[in-house]
């Protein structure tokens, strides 16, 4: 399975894509697992929320399935000793967070998919 950042207009998308033997038959399924699956994939009205700013994540406060308000701080990047919350931009449901606890990031890397 690889993972891959694809753009479609203005908005991007995290997919995993698996390659299977040519004449291979593969039967689509829809997942019975709830939200909070970390398999959950950005798609569909998914927005990909970036890192503002380089740093090390020092929480993260929400995991997928969650649902958040406009405002609320889903995440904590340390920067220069300064503490950034990181909000959400709209009401909506996380769908997927590509970062943890302890992690570096750099400025425009995804850290979770709202939609």
């Amino acid at each position: 399975m690889k993972t891959y950042r694809v753009a479609v207009g203005d908005k991007e998308y995290i997919v995993k894509v698996e390659e299977v033997a040519e004449g291979t038959v593969v039967q689509e399924t829809v997942a019975s697992a709830p939200a909070a699956s970390a398999d959950v994939v950005a798609g569909g009205d998914a927005e990909i929320i970036e890192a503002p700013l380089q740093g090390l994540i020092l929480s993260v406060n929400v995991k997928p399935g969650d649902a958040v308000k406009t405002g609320d701080t889903v995440l904590i990047i340390e920067a220069m000793k300064l503490e950034n919350e990181v909000v959400a931009p709209q009401d909506g449901v996380i769908q997927q967070v590509f970062v943890t606890q302890g992690q570096t990031v750099d400025a425009e890397d995804a850290l979770y998919s709202i939609a």
